[in-house]
């Protein structure tokens, strides 16, 4: 299984991308089976390149926009992208034997529900169609990083 990171943010300027990008190297070493680490954000400085491909990443250059299909098994980091992330990945995907290669870590999809909810807003809901619609068929797993947070701090020390 390869591992995308998208939307880490700059891990040169800022704490959360510098512990979600440990995060997701710890999840890398915790489970053998995750291969390849590919990671897009169209904030990617050069220092952060090289970092990056020092960790043994592969650092994506072309903005797919998120339009981008799991062809094999593939985890999908990316916590704290913005919903049209989201959108586009599972609207690429959008196939029953494709999505069924993908594993997400990222936001809860019940959130964007309640948001399009509250709004009551038909293109807003338009607009998250396919969030709204794969809810019916996912499991999601609550993970608290207010717990976790002071642990994965240790590791980037």
């Amino acid at each position: 299984m390869q591992m995308v990171i998208y939307g880490i943010g700059s891990i040169e300027s800022y704490e959360p991308p510098r512990l979600q990008l440990s995060l997701a190297i710890l999840i890398k070493r915790i489970f053998s089976w995750i291969g390849e680490v590919e990671i897009f954000d169209p904030l990617i400085s050069l220092a952060e390149f090289r970092v990056l491909t020092t960790l043994g990443c592969s650092v994506l250059t072309i903005n797919e926009q998120g339009q981008w299909q799991a062809l094999r098994p593939t985890m999908l980091f990316m916590p704290h992208c913005y919903a049209e992330l989201y959108e586009n990945l599972l609207e690429a995907n959008w196939r029953h034997d494709i999505l069924s290669n993908m594993t997400l870590f990222g936001n809860n999809f019940e959130a964007y529900e309640q948001h399009v909810s509250e709004c009551k807003n038909l293109r807003l809901a338009d607009s998250r169609k396919h969030i709204l619609a794969i809810r019916q068929f996912v499991k999601e797993l609550p993970i608290d990083s207010r717990k976790h947070i002071v642990a994965i701090r240790q590791f980037i020390k």
